[in-house]
């Protein structure tokens, strides 16, 4: 009787790797798109209404010394954006994934290279607010190993140490 034979699969697909660069004025169109009407109901602010007054964010935004604006990319294609607002060693953090591309864990991974991005910029501390409804943006945090501070009047604290490497 012969052997059976192995079934063999063909090897899975390997992702382009997540990049984040730094955000440039030349970003505003991307960045806008990214901030559609999902994204804006889930934000504290609403986020600009007009790309005019996006425009004038991102110029302030990148003024800011104390800011940090990054554009994720995948294989060359915009999926998302990050921000640290640094204050002294710590720093609040924001993210938005595109809307064709959530629910993949592509949050999580631009938590984790946002954390390589704080590292370098000295920071130890990171926190994120979310409004509670926002369980996307929850579980992209949990996923990346924050855990909750608190939650109080609809909003979630959530925080990590990455100055270890946590």
């Amino acid at each position: 009787m012969d052997a059976p034979t192995p079934l063999t699969m063909p090897p899975a697909p390997v992702a382009p790797p997540l990049i984040l660069r730094p955000a440039v004025q030349g970003d505003a169109e991307i960045l806008y798109d990214l901030w559609d009407a999902e994204a804006r109901r889930q934000s504290f602010t609403g986020g600009p209404s007009t790309f005019a007054s996006h425009v004038a964010w991102l110029k302030a935004v990148l003024a800011d010394p104390q800011a940090h604006l990054f554009v994720a990319t995948e294989g060359g294609r915009p999926i998302g954006s990050a921000r640290l607002d640094a204050e002294g060693q710590e720093a609040t953090v924001s993210i938005t994934v595109a809307v064709g591309d959530r629910r993949q864990g592509l949050g999580t991974a631009i938590l984790r290279g946002l954390e390589a991005e704080a590292r370098s910029l000295g920071l130890t501390y990171l926190r994120a607010k979310i409004l509670e409804v926002n369980t996307g943006s929850r579980l992209a945090f949990t996923h990346a190993g924050y855990r909750i501070e608190q939650i109080q009047d609809g909003v979630v604290t959530m925080d990590k140490r990455v100055a270890d490497g946590s």
